[in-house]
């Protein structure tokens, strides 16, 4: 099955009130952009809070099909072949919780840098590969939350309130917070802001993840705000790995 197929079979994306969403159009509403771009937007939940609560042009690109928005514009596109807009033509990029559905995030980042206007700001979430619990549950042997092994089921998770198998959400990357800021910076972003968010726990585990939003780095999610800023140079294509050098050698 090809990446457009999987997710319009396979429905990952928010249709209710959640507080990492509402954050995300309270930071939109603080930057007071004039054009706003829903990467990924699913079925527009999104979007339409950001046009409602922002009073901005809002856009939404996802690959769903058949859309009807009220108030704001659709694009059908596949964000991992790029997106259909102009150089500098947007002034804030919301990319909630879709960077580890994409199989190329350099390439959706490239592309994000491009069409968002000199001094533009980009708005990401996805969640942490380092949270508290996967701090915890990992020692256990229990696979980390946020992660998966099959297309179909997750699996490893031992206990069914962590999610054995359940569907899988089709996430393809993690990361921890350090790794986000270095893609981020890697791509011509300069990270101005980070929240940590909470997961949906169920109680008492919820009061425990609340808890844990005050440590970015141990957080369930991570939520960044990045302005973009003039890229330099394209980036240098990493070395070929060598299993005969330890990275001990490599550092000396």
């Amino acid at each position: 099955m090809d990446f457009p197929s999987y997710y319009r079979d396979n429905v990952t994306y928010i249709e209710h009130e959640d507080r990492r969403l509402d954050k995300i159009v309270e930071i939109v509403h603080g930057l007071r952009p004039s054009t706003v771009l829903d990467v990924g937007c699913g079925s527009g939940w999104l979007a339409g809070l950001l046009m409602q609560r922002t009073g901005a042009t809002v856009i939404g690109v996802d690959i769903v099909e058949g859309l009807r928005p009220t108030g704001w514009s659709y694009l059908t596109a596949d964000v991992t072949r790029g997106l259909p807009l102009r150089d500098a033509s947007v002034d804030c990029v919301v990319a909630g919780e879709i960077i580890e559905h994409v199989p190329d995030p350099d390439q959706m980042l490239t592309e994000i840098h491009r069409v968002l206007a000199p001094g533009g700001n980009l708005v990401i979430s996805t969640p942490n590969m380092v949270s508290w619990a996967n701090r915890v549950l990992v020692p256990l042997g229990v696979q980390p939350l946020g992660t998966e092994t099959s297309s179909v089921v997750a699996l490893g998770r031992r206990w069914r309130m962590l999610g054995q198998g359940n569907r899988v959400q089709g996430h393809l990357k993690v990361f921890t917070h350090r790794a986000l800021d270095e893609i981020l910076a890697r791509y011509g972003f300069a990270v101005t802001a980070r929240f940590g968010m909470p997961a949906e726990f169920p109680y008492p585990a919820s009061i425990v993840d609340d808890f844990f939003t005050r440590f970015v780095s141990l957080s369930s999610d991570l939520l960044y705000v990045a302005e973009r800023v003039p890229a330099e140079a394209p980036p240098t294509r990493p070395r070929a790995y060598d299993p005969r050098v330890s990275r001990w050698a490599r550092r000396r």
